[in-house]
């Protein structure tokens, strides 16, 4: 028997699994999963993907997000393994809680600050690893761009690593809300130009919720950009230059 000492857990207890690496046994299953969805929506949807996201190290990819099919279609769009945040409502689902879990994601509430979550995301994109948010927090039900939400951005804006903004046209038809089944309509993802996170540490100066407010703008003008529309935060600020008119 060695005498190695057996590592610690921290003090607080042990390290939540979604912050550790997937093991060999979860990577045995998550790849032939991965190549199933990715061959289902290059047929039934034919999916066409646009650029490509850094080869290695750590970043996050920022969405718009029109329809529930839109995580798969980025998951499946990056030849690695993505971690998405998304709302502790869904996480619970009865029905796909197991998968969300599987898929270690990692669940974000409404109604508090989001530490632990902060704390896991950060600890992914320490490990080299990627991150999938949709900043809009929430679904668009008529394919327009929504207001970016700054919680969601906050959660990985300090961790010093690039931004992706992605743009996903043509789920909102393929698989509306409320749909029973996805319908055969062409969806076409686009990747955009990392945002370096020398960038977003300078935009908005020294305040921190400046800093964040125009992050977030930055963020989904550029999303916005990649789908051929003008980012909500823009809309609205076109019709106030209208009123002042």
């Amino acid at each position: 028997m060695s005498g190695a000492a057996a590592p610690r857990e921290p003090a607080n207890g042990p390290a939540d699994p979604r912050a550790t690496p997937p093991g060999w046994l979860s990577n045995a299953l998550f790849w032939p999963f991965w190549l199933a969805v990715r061959l289902f929506l290059r047929l039934w949807f034919r999916l066409r993907i646009v650029g490509a996201p850094p080869a290695a190290g750590a970043y996050v990819l920022a969405a718009n997000h029109t329809s529930f099919v839109d995580p798969l279609v980025l998951g499946a769009s990056v030849p690695r393994r993505v971690i998405f945040l998304m709302t502790e409502v869904v996480w619970r689902s009865r029905a796909m809680g197991w998968f969300y879990r599987w898929a270690r994601t990692i669940p974000l509430s409404t109604r508090s600050g989001n530490r632990d979550a902060l704390r896991i995301a950060r600890a992914v994109l320490q490990q080299g690893r990627v991150i999938g948010i949709f900043p809009e927090g929430g679904l668009s039900r008529d394919g327009l761009p929504l207001l970016g939400n700054p919680g969601a951005v906050s959660l990985v804006l300090n961790a010093d690593v690039p931004i992706v903004p992605v743009g996903i046209r043509g789920a909102d038809a393929a698989f509306p809300p409320g749909a029973k089944w996805p319908r055969p309509r062409r969806i076409t993802l686009t990747f955009g130009e990392p945002i370096p996170p020398s960038q977003l540490d300078t935009i908005g100066g020294g305040d921190r919720r400046a800093r964040l407010q125009a992050a977030t703008r930055l963020i989904m003008d550029r999303i916005a950009a990649l789908n051929g529309q003008r980012s909500r935060e823009a809309e609205l600020d076109a019709a106030a230059a209208g009123r002042r008119d």
